[in-house]
């Protein structure tokens, strides 16, 4: 059934959806629902109306941010090794050659660390929570505390921009796809990684997959419909590969959709398991063969600016 929208559709302006899923806060199980629509132009998800700040707010307590509590050992462990396995993909992707990276949401600046102690480039983040920005600092890491559209930042002076999981928390992607854009130099490379709501692990689960997250993620990006933006504003040469992290992702939306049938007690169990460190080493080891039959969670992007 076609709707009116509240706003227009951020990515083509078009003014009617439809309904796709009613949600609710699975991660911090706050009341409260939000509709999520399909634009029936281009295909994009999104909360319809889309909550203000005022909203927004109590659904990212300190608590939300899992970056500033201090991790067991094993789990400093797991962190490192996704973090190296990311820094190695982008220089690999970049050949190695040194330049500027900004990373847009950079949280502790733990990837800003890795990826400056391992290749000496120049590397600047910007993050808007302030007590995570602080840590970052302490890392003797350059930090703006501003959003990506009000940073002040010359244009085509950026060699590598990097959002993970990053772009579907933004009021306006858009926007921001086309202030990366501008950023970059020609030649110059955007990397995207975000959940994919058109994956079969999406498609599994429904309201319950975590990749939603409502209210926090404010837009949802089919794979199609974000290569088709990035061609739009720009971007060539769109590499795209899906994320080998998010081993948990299947393991909490099973807990969820075990919930939502009444098993609440197995699906207490599932959730608090996979989320300590023993438990998240074993899910590592299941989410193979899950993801061996194209059961995925997120997908990353590599666009490159043309020279």
């Amino acid at each position: 059934m076609s709707i009116s929208l509240n706003k227009p559709c951020n990515f083509c302006n078009h003014q009617q959806a439809e309904r796709f899923l009613e949600l609710k806060d699975l991660r911090l199980d706050l009341p409260g629902t939000w509709q999520l629509v399909r634009c029936e132009n281009c295909g994009l998800l999104f909360i319809d109306p889309q909550p203000g700040w005022e909203e927004l707010s109590a659904h990212y307590p300190k608590e939300y941010h899992a970056y500033l509590h201090k991790d067991s050992r094993i789990l400093t462990f797991l962190r490192g090794f996704g973090l190296r396995n990311r820094v190695k993909m982008v220089l690999r992707k970049t050949n190695n050659q040194k330049g500027k990276l900004l990373d847009v949401g950079c949280a502790t600046g733990d990837f800003l660390d890795a990826f400056k102690t391992a290749s000496g480039w120049d590397v600047t983040g910007l993050e808007i929570v302030s007590e995570a920005a602080v840590v970052a600092r302490a890392k003797g890491l350059t930090i703006i505390e501003k959003d990506l559209e009000n940073a002040s930042l010359p244009v085509s002076s950026i060699d590598v921009i990097t959002l993970w999981d990053v772009l579907e928390h933004m009021p306006d992607p858009a926007n921001a796809l086309q202030t990366c854009y501008a950023l970059l130099k020609p030649g110059g490379m955007l990397v995207l990684k975000c959940p994919d709501p058109a994956g079969k692990e999406a498609s599994l689960f429904k309201e319950s997959w975590i990749g939603h997250e409502a209210p926090q993620h404010l837009f949802g990006f089919p794979k199609a419909v974000l290569l088709k933006k990035l061609e739009i504003v720009g971007f060539t040469q769109v590499r795209t590969a899906y994320a080998g992290s998010d081993y948990s992702a299947f393991f909490t939306s099973l807990g969820h959709w075990l919930n939502s049938r009444g098993q609440v007690c197995l699906s207490k169990l599932i959730i608090s398991v996979t989320h300590k460190p023993l438990g998240r080493i074993i899910a590592g080891i299941l989410a193979r063969p899950i993801r061996w039959f194209g059961i995925r969670s997120s997908c990353t992007y590599y666009c490159y600016k043309p020279h």
